[in-house]
């Protein structure tokens, strides 16, 4: 997949549905969210002009140049300019595999129940989010999604004089942990003046506070340090991103992640 119209990460995403995988399995190999997933292909069908997975896979078959067997569930090959189905075949290796799988589930189960997966990290875009009073979504070229929530921290319009406001992202399930840590990845192109400062919850003290630094163009990313927030109770909780504003704005936010571990 070579279309230029698809950045790396949505490339990355239309080999592995080409593959028939689900978005949990894609979530898995890109080591990314489901919801990440499920973003990345919204803007796939999107530039495909098509509303649906099916469609997605039917018209990328096409344009790879592959073809869905004559019938579901069905394959043929030639011999002898005959053609003989293979279908009785397939069925009996697919037996096998589920037999096989039901083994090794049936031996695993015990140590999943008894020991159970351990929560990593919570990812998101930063581009939409639940509740804001200052800035706007504006794409950007190498921004993850091709999006920021950009001017945080400034007014829409020249000489971009400063503006006080907040984002804040909500329905954040996590467990209970005595080290929580968050990563921003950003843009900015504009002296570091003020701080970004990081909310949980409704608290009224601040977690944390963030400097971006000066990339020299909106058009640059990196990722923060890995900012310690603390200890958090197990449950849903909302993160609040607050500026006091400055000229030029503080930041374009592109991506966050909240992690148990230190990245």
């Amino acid at each position: 997949m070579d279309d230029p119209n698809f950045t790396k990460r949505e490339k990355e995403i239309i080999e592995l549905l080409m593959q028939g995988k689900s978005n949990k399995l894609m979530a898995l190999d890109l080591d990314i969210s489901e919801h990440t997933v499920e973003f990345h292909l919204k803007n796939v069908y999107a530039k495909l002009g098509i509303s649906s997975r099916a469609e997605a896979i039917v018209k990328l078959g096409k344009s790879l140049g592959s073809a869905p067997p004559d019938k579901p569930g069905e394959s043929a090959v030639v011999r002898g300019g005959k053609r003989e189905n293979n279908k009785g075949i397939r069925h009996f290796n697919k037996a096998i595999i589920y037999i096989l799988l039901g083994v090794s589930l049936l031996l695993l189960l015990p140590v999943l129940i008894g020991k159970p997966k351990a929560w990593e990290n919570y990812e998101r875009e930063c581009e939409y989010p639940d509740e804001a009073n200052v800035g706007q979504t504006i794409f950007r070229s190498n921004a993850s999604g091709s999006k920021v929530h950009g001017q945080f921290g400034t007014i829409r319009e020249a000489p971009w004089d400063a503006q006080e406001g907040y984002v804040i992202y909500k329905n954040i399930a996590i467990p209970e942990t005595t080290t929580l840590f968050l990563k921003l990845r950003y843009s900015k192109s504009s002296p570091a003046s003020v701080p970004i400062l990081v909310y949980l919850d409704d608290e009224q003290t601040p977690r944390a506070s963030i400097y971006p630094k000066d990339l020299q163009s909106w058009d640059e990313f990196a990722w923060t340090e890995a900012i310690y927030l603390g200890k958090v109770k197990s449950g849903t909780h909302s993160l609040k991103l607050f500026t006091q504003g400055q000229q030029y704005g503080v930041a374009d936010l592109d991506q966050l992640i909240l992690t148990s571990k230190i990245p």
